[in-house]
C-alpha cells in the first residue's frame, strides 16, 4: 500500500448555514434540535435558539463556521478533522493522515454506473458489498457494510457549563491515537481513550474562548496546530508544541475557517473567512500577524467564509448562501484581486482534498457534493444527498459522508454509495474518522439560556474497521 501524509485539518461544521436545518421545540420542558434543510450555510452545522424558537440573535448565538482547511498545488491541503487524507495539493503525493495509508484497495471506479447497477462486474463498495436499488440522491447503494451501534463517547465533558454551541468541533489528530474536542467557552480538550476521559490542552499559554471552528494541522510537523472559531475573542490561535500551548494571531476575530499555504515552508500565507459577514475574506502574509481584506470582490449578500489555499496567489472560497445571496465556489489566480465563478455547485462549509487530490465539496441543502479533479479549475457534480459539512476519507482512499439519517462510504470517486452505520442517534453537525480507534464518529451541540451544559450525547461513536469492512 502507498502511504501518503497530509495536512491535517479538522473542520467544524458550525454556524448559519444550518441556521435554518435546526427547527427547536420544547419538549417535556427541554429544548430539542431537529434537523431541517435549507439552502442557507454558514459552517457545518445549526444555529441554536436560545429560547424556544427564536433564533439568540441578541445574544449573538449563530452558530460558527466550520470546516477544514485543505489543498494546495503544492501541498496545500489539509487532511480533515478525523484522520482523513486529504493530501491536498496536485504535488503533494507523500502526506498522510491520522495514520491512514492510501491504499491499492481504495476506490473502484470501473464499471459502476450512477444508478447503481454494475456495469462491466464493478462493485459498488470496496467492503464486497454488490450495488443494489438505490439511495435518494446517492446513485447505486449497497448494503450495509458496518455493524455494531452508536455509543456515547463525550465522557467528562458531559455537563460542562458552556454556551449556545457548546460542542463546536471535533477533530483527530493525524498521527497520535488523539481526539479533539472544542467546547464554546472552554477551549480545546483532548482524548487518548476513544473519548472516555478528557483532558483539557492549552492551559499553559493564551486561553482559547471562542467557539472552535477548525483545527488544522501542518503536514510535516504535526504538533504544529491552527485554531479558528468564533464569538469569544480571537479568531485565530497557533500552537507549536502539540496543542500544550497556544497564541493568538493578529487581531483578526470571528472566523469559519482558516487556511494556510503549505506550499510555502515559511507558512507565510493564511486565508480567515468572516462568520456571517458579507465579502469578509482576510489575507495575511506574514503568518498571521497582520490581516487585510481582501473579499470585496466578491459577491454581496452571501458568506464566502470557507477559503482553500492552493498557493501563494491562488486561493479557491466557498460562498454559502447567507444572506439570500448566490452560493458555489469562487477562484483567484492572483492574490484575490480578482475572482471568477468555478462552479455554482459547492462551496458550503469546508472542503476535503482526497488523497488522489481529487476536491469534494458539500452543496446546499443535500444536493450533493462538488468535485475537482484539476486544483479547482473545472468541476462535476457528485450525486449522493450529503450532508451540509465536510466529507471524511478513510485510508483506504473510501470518502465518507451522511444521507438520510446514515454514514455512507464510496469506494469509486463518489459514483456509487453503501451504508457504513445503522440510523444515527441525530442530526450531526460533523463527522470524522479515527484510524487508530477505527471508528466514525459525530457530535452535536445544544442551546438555551446561558449557561448551556454540554450533553451527554455530544460525541458519540460507532466501530467500524476499515480494514474489514
Amino acid at each position: 500500500m502507498m502511504s501518503t501524509s497530509p495536512i491535517s485539518l479538522d473542520v467544524s461544521p458550525y454556524g448559519r448555514r444550518h441556521a435554518r436545518k435546526y427547527a427547536y421545540m420544547l419538549a417535556a420542558g427541554a429544548l430539542f434540535a431537529c434537523k431541517a434543510e435549507s439552502s442557507s450555510s454558514c459552517g457545518d452545522s445549526g444555529i441554536c435558539a436560545s429560547r424556544g424558537a427564536d433564533a439568540a440573535s441578541d445574544a449573538g448565538e449563530g452558530a460558527g463556521g466550520a470546516s477544514s482547511n485543505s489543498g494546495g498545488k503544492g501541498g496545500s491541503g489539509a487532511s480533515s478533522s478525523g484522520g482523513e487524507r486529504s493530501s491536498g495539493g496536485r504535488d503533494q503525493g507523500d502526506a498522510s493522515a491520522a495514520g491512514g495509508t492510501n491504499g491499492d484497495g481504495g476506490a473502484n471506479s470501473g464499471g459502476a454506473n450512477s444508478g447503481g447497477a454494475n456495469s462491466g462486474g464493478a462493485g459498488a463498495s470496496s467492503a464486497g458489498a454488490t450495488a443494489s436499488g438505490g439511495q435518494s440522491g446517492a446513485g447505486g447503494h449497497s448494503t450495509m457494510v458496518g455493524n455494531g451501534t452508536w455509543t456515547k463517547a463525550t465522557g467528562n465533558l458531559a455537563d460542562l457549563p458552556s454556551e449556545c454551541g457548546n460542542m463546536s468541533d471535533l477533530a483527530v489528530h493525524p498521527e497520535e491515537d488523539m481526539l479533539i474536542a472544542g467546547v464554546a467557552q472552554k477551549g480545546l480538550w483532548a482524548s487518548m481513550d476513544g473519548g472516555k476521559t478528557w483532558k483539557q490542552l492549552g492551559v499553559g499559554g493564551a486561553s482559547i474562548t471562542n467557539r472552535t471552528s477548525a483545527v488544522v494541522f501542518d503536514p510535516t510537523d504535526s504538533k504544529h496546530w491552527w485554531e479558528s472559531g468564533i464569538y469569544n475573542g480571537n479568531g485565530v490561535y497557533f500552537s507549536g508544541d502539540d496543542g500544550s500551548t497556544f497564541s493568538a494571531l493578529g487581531s483578526v476575530t470571528h472566523v469559519d475557517l482558516v487556511s494556510i499555504d503549505f506550499t510555502d515552508p515559511a507558512r507565510k500565507t493564511l486565508l480567515a473567512g468572516g462568520h456571517e459577514q458579507s465579502r469578509a475574506l482576510y489575507l495575511s502574509t506574514d503568518g498571521g500577524q497582520n490581516w487585510n481584506n481582501v473579499g470585496t470582490g466578491l459577491p454581496d449578500q452571501t458568506n464566502c467564509s470557507y477559503p482553500l489555499v492552493m498557493g501563494a496567489q491562488e486561493y479557491l472560497v466557498g460562498c454559502a448562501g447567507y444572506g439570500g445571496g448566490p452560493t458555489g465556489i469562487y477562484r483567484t489566480t492572483d492574490g484575490a484581486k480578482n475572482w471568477s465563478v468555478a462552479t455554482s455547485s459547492g462551496g458550503v462549509g469546508a472542503p476535503l482534498v482526497a488523497s488522489d487530490h481529487a476536491i469534494y465539496w458539500a452543496s446546499p441543502s443535500s444536493k450533493g457534493m462538488a468535485k475537482s479533479t484539476d486544483g479547482g479549475q473545472h468541476w462535476t457534480d457528485v450525486n449522493v444527498a450529503a450532508a451540509g459539512f465536510r466529507p471524511t476519507e478513510l485510508p483506504d482512499g473510501r470518502i465518507a459522508t451522511v444521507a438520510n439519517d446514515v454514514v455512507v462510504l464510496s469506494a469509486d470517486h463518489g459514483a456509487t454509495w453503501s451504508t457504513a452505520t445503522d440510523k444515527l442517534p441525530y442530526a450531526p453537525n460533523g463527522l470524522v474518522y479515527s484510524s487508530k480507534q477505527k471508528a466514525f464518529f459525530v457530535w452535536h451541540f445544544s442551546c438555551g439560556n446561558p449557561p448551556v451544559p454540554v450533553p451527554d450525547d455530544a460525541i458519540e461513536r460507532f466501530e467500524f474497521d476499515y480494514t474489514t469492512h
